[in-house]
């Protein structure tokens, strides 16, 4: 055996390996939405259901059917950058193979914080509980990205990666931002004795919008 076949054959390795890797990870992906999707069942009725029945425990799971669909947007935009991330691997080691599965490990708490906002009822712990695996995944997200656009180049393709650049910039930014909210907003909730007053917690994800746009304008100038 020649040297370029031995080239060849540990190359179709790797790529076979990392093919193992992107399949076990959108394994993860999708029975994390199955998973939530099946929390969505009418509650156990012993009675004769009747119209007006069925339309008042279906009014009762628009806050399951709210969670599943803003955890779904934010799982599935985490799988299209998971993928486009590892569309520009060639390689793999160790730190990548640990990173992936961090990142998968925060993503399998969805289901059960998802049901929790669902039966939050007005309480503020189930919400908060929910929003940090969100930052978790988001800051897992950053780091695996920051491994292989900055950290390790070897392990891509020679390729233009500016896009991808550009968007793990905004979502640094975005992370942080939300991860700076979150902080305050809960203080903020804790600190008002009085339950009725409570709700100003919230007015800090007001000027979040402004702020982000403030930020990528300003950090995200292309350099003269």
């Amino acid at each position: 055996m020649n040297k370029d076949e031995e080239i060849t054959k540990d190359e179709i390795r790797k790529e076979f390996q990392l093919d193992r890797m992107v399949l076990f990870s959108d394994a993860v992906f999708a029975i994390v939405i199955t998973l939530m999707a099946i929390e969505i069942r009418l509650p156990h009725f012993d009675g004769e259901l009747t119209h007006e029945i069925l339309v008042s425990q279906i009014m009762h799971l628009i806050p399951v059917i709210l969670a599943y669909a803003g955890s779904f947007l934010f799982i599935g935009n985490s799988w299209y950058h998971h993928l486009q991330t590892f569309s520009l691997l060639k390689d793999y080691d160790r730190g990548l193979v640990v990173r992936n599965l961090i990142m998968l490990f925060f993503i399998g708490f969805f289901p059960f914080s998802a049901s929790l906002v669902a039966d939050a009822k007005g309480l503020y712990l189930p919400i908060a509980i929910y929003f940090a695996v969100v930052l978790a995944c988001s800051l897992c997200q950053m780091r695996l990205q920051y491994y292989i656009l900055v950290k390790h180049p070897e392990l891509r393709i020679q390729t233009d990666i500016s896009d991808q650049l550009l968007r793990f910039k905004t979502s640094r930014i975005v992370t942080i931002l939300l991860a700076t909210i979150f902080v305050l907003a809960t203080t903020t909730y804790y600190l008002v004795e009085d339950p009725r007053f409570r709700f100003v917690a919230w007015w800090w994800f007001i000027p979040f919008p402004l702020v982000l746009k403030y930020f990528k304008k300003k950090l995200l100038k292309p350099a003269k």
